[in-house]
């Protein structure tokens, strides 16, 4: 399994216009592009700064073609973003790749 990671620092003050961004933009893109992917958004419990809260956005896939996918339309959508909302949402994104442990 592959996980497409993209880390959001939100300023709090668009918390809920970011998640309705989220709900209508993000989300149901990635899912129109890529099938068998599952998205799930994490609250980030570790504070880094005061008055901002970052969320995971990670997107599960088996095939890693659909990486290459992932990674040109989060590019897009993360321009969208930032276009909506400055420098009041930040990101950055990770691939990671399942480990077997054992």
């Amino acid at each position: 399994m592959y996980i497409f990671n993209t880390t959001f620092m939100i300023d709090d003050t668009i918390t809920d216009e970011w998640k309705q961004w989220m709900n209508r933009n993000y989300v149901p893109t990635m899912k129109d592009l890529v099938k068998n992917i599952r998205v799930e958004l994490y609250q980030v419990m570790a504070v880094v700064e005061e008055g901002n809260t970052n969320y995971s956005c990670q997107m599960q896939v088996y095939n890693p073609s659909d990486l290459d996918t992932i990674n040109k339309y989060n590019a897009i959508l993360i321009n969208n973003a930032k276009g909506t909302f400055g420098d009041k949402c930040l990101t950055f994104s990770s691939i990671l790749n399942e480990v077997q442990l054992g």
